[in-house]
């Protein structure tokens, strides 16, 4: 089975100040469909993953999350750098047979993944993923295609 999911552009988080919130978007950008959206730091060419979630619509989900004062400060209080909401569709219509299950899955994937990348994630829940650390020592060649660490899942 194949899962197959469209990325759309990011949206850059803005100072909130003055509507009284932490930061603030333009929600007439996010859609009413559902999938799986990330939270993201990004400084020059690094991109620090903070949060993953997924929601049968991601408009209303994602206006919640704008009023959850620990994500919000959570994501303050991350590294330097600019944050960004990023978002993705499930190809498929919601209400679909295995559109939810898909989605489940995906969010799962990507919290794996990132976990297992080294993102710290404020997500409390499923981020217990247990993995061993590699360490490496070699060449540049073997530097350039495997890192000199590599986290892998139990």
């Amino acid at each position: 089975m194949q899962i197959k999911a469209n990325w759309k552009k990011p949206i850059e988080l803005r100072n909130g100040r003055n509507e009284n919130l932490i930061y603030q978007i333009s929600f007439d950008e996010i859609p009413y469909y559902g999938g799986c959206y990330a939270f993201y730091n990004k400084w020059g060419n690094s991109i620090t993953i903070l949060y993953i979630g997924k929601a049968d619509n991601i408009h209303r989900r994602v206006e919640q999350q704008f009023n959850n004062l620990k994500l919000m400060m959570g994501i303050k209080n991350a590294i330097n750098g600019n944050k960004f909401l990023m978002f993705c569709q499930i190809q498929g219509k919601n209400g679909t047979m295995g559109y939810k299950k898909n989605v489940k899955k995906l969010e799962r994937q990507l919290i794996k993944y990132a976990t297992l990348e080294g993102h710290d994630l404020l997500n409390q829940k499923g981020t217990k993923i247990k993995y061993q650390q590699i360490h490496f020592k070699g060449n540049r060649d073997s530097e350039y295609m495997f890192g000199r660490k590599m986290n892998i899942s139990k």
